[in-house]
């Protein structure tokens, strides 16, 4: 395999407090909403089968893997099936919720900033007043976020330099493809292409019900509950993976 798995005690305490923040906020959103905004059996129902699709969705597309096959020098021909580089059809995973509301908050500090240096300028408290949580400008922003973090967090985690280079070192190639820069450029590719079906997915499942707030603001809590959801899908997927690999590693066992 091509890619390896890193966990650290930090990182496990970090997703392990996510995890339960996320846990535990979601329930007290759902019944702040519901006693904000009446909604009737029909929608409730309408909420849960959504919720279950969503579930059956992101699954789907956090265990979803193309697999590339990879010739490694000296691997014996019995032995070629097991070896391969797969990349998730949604690479960025989680990351993107996790981030898009921190960098959604700059502008709003950007703008009360100029209202300071400008005061007599008016410009920048109206444009301030327009990019409020929950506001038009707001909700466009969180959309186009989603997709374009979705996009840059894919190449986070998959780097088509590093992963050519980590070839490169361990007598890896793959089949019909130069080592090196066109390998390089081969990986960056399907990233892209499968970085933009995550955007489209997450803009879709995360995206879309924001748009409900544009006619009722109360629902803002619960509209955002699609987003936690999927980082907290993204976060239980990762841990898995990383445990996993923990576990593998440790079923080996030194020659002396």
């Amino acid at each position: 395999m091509v890619i390896r798995f890193k966990c650290s005690t930090w990182s496990r305490w970090f997703y392990s407090y996510l995890l339960a923040s996320i846990v535990l906020n979601i329930p007290q959103d759902i019944l702040s909403t519901f006693q904000l905004v009446r909604i009737s059996t029909g929608i409730m129902l309408l909420i849960v089968l959504s919720s279950i699709v969503l579930t059956y969705m992101m699954v789907l597309m956090y265990r979803a893997r193309y697999r590339i096959p990879v010739h490694k020098i000296g691997l014996r021909s019995r032995f070629k099936r097991y070896s391969y580089f797969e990349i998730m059809l949604n690479p960025a995973g989680g990351m993107p919720f996790m981030y898009v509301m921190s960098f959604l908050s700059l502008p709003t500090y950007i703008f009360l900033l100029l209202q300071t240096l400008f005061p007599q300028t008016s410009v920048f408290s109206d444009i301030s007043a327009q990019y409020g949580v929950g506001k038009p400008l707001w909700i466009y922003s969180y959309i186009a976020m989603i997709f374009l973090f979705s996009i840059a967090f894919a190449f986070v985690n998959l780097s088509g330099d590093q992963i050519s280079d980590q070839m490169k070192k361990s007598g890896e190639y793959i089949y019909g493809v130069y080592p090196g820069e066109e390998t390089s450029r081969f990986i960056n590719r399907l990233v892209l292409r499968f970085s933009i079906i995550g955007g489209t997915f997450n803009v879709l499942m995360a995206g879309t019900p924001m748009l409900f707030v544009l006619s009722d603001e109360k629902l803002l809590r619960i509209t955002m509950i699609p987003g936690l959801f999927m980082m907290f899908g993204g976060m239980i997927f990762t841990i898995k993976d990383e445990m996993k690999a923990l576990r593998l590693n440790e079923t080996y066992k030194p020659l002396i």
